[in-house]
């Protein structure tokens, strides 16, 4: 999904994904390209199911603040079910695919361009409740804080994030991955005691956390409310 280039500035990248994402032939392909797949089928499956199931105690009276919406891939399972969407994000090209996706649902789906951290500064507790989907194990530690701190300021109650999870298991699944020449997962995944770190440094408290799959993914959906 898009991130904010703002965190990586001092930082040498050969690849800049905010810019990258504003190119509206690459946010329209963005979905085919990653999704379309047996694996991509079978990953975004999952997914969606497991956000379904983090906001199923969430009343549909409540808007969910979907950042970074991307392409609205995991705005769509909470539209379904009912709930109000605001989608924001730094690339207006991939929130216009998103729009077009969405049409059937009308208000019920509205879209945002901006920074996360830039919206924390000048606004609080503007949407009831947040999901913060694939953008965080691209930072290292220091800026997912800031990140998700910035998600937590502008929402009301629960916040629910997802991570990659480093564990012994899933280091060995990364080395083979590796050795394999396959494509590389998440840059930062963190280790328990980082997450405690992240929620306490995000003004987060646990609340409860589910796994995709523990034997083919490294991906954790945790749900999480404020201090």
């Amino acid at each position: 999904m898009p991130t904010n280039i703002n965190f990586l500035k001092g930082k040498m990248m050969e690849w800049d994904p905010t810019n990258h994402y504003k190119d509206i032939a690459v946010a329209e392909r963005y979905d085919r390209e990653r999704f379309s797949g047996i694996a991509g089928k079978v990953f975004n499956a999952l997914e969606r199911r497991v956000i379904s199931q983090a906001f199923r105690p969430v009343s549909r009276s409540l808007t969910v603040m979907d950042l970074p919406c991307g392409t609205g891939r995991l705005a769509e399972p909470l539209l379904v079910d009912g709930f109000q969407v605001v989608g924001i994000d730094i690339s207006p090209s991939m929130l216009e695919v998103a729009k077009r996706k969405f049409q059937r649902f009308g208000s019920q789906f509205q879209t945002r361009v901006g920074d996360v951290r830039e919206l924390a500064r000048v606004e609080r507790g503007t949407y009831d409740v947040a999901l913060c989907a694939r953008v965080l194990m691209h930072f290292p530690l220091d800026e997912q804080i800031v990140f998700l701190k910035s998600v937590a300021t502008l929402t009301k109650g629960t916040v629910v994030f997802s991570q990659s999870l480093s564990t012994p298991y899933q280091r060995t699944r990364r080395r083979l991955k590796k050795l394999l020449r396959n494509a590389a997962p998440a840059g930062y995944p963190i280790t328990e005691m980082q997450l405690k770190q992240l929620l306490q440094g995000a003004g987060l408290r646990e609340v409860r956390r589910l796994r995709l799959s523990r034997l083919l993914s490294e991906a954790v959906c945790v749900v999480t409310e404020h201090v």
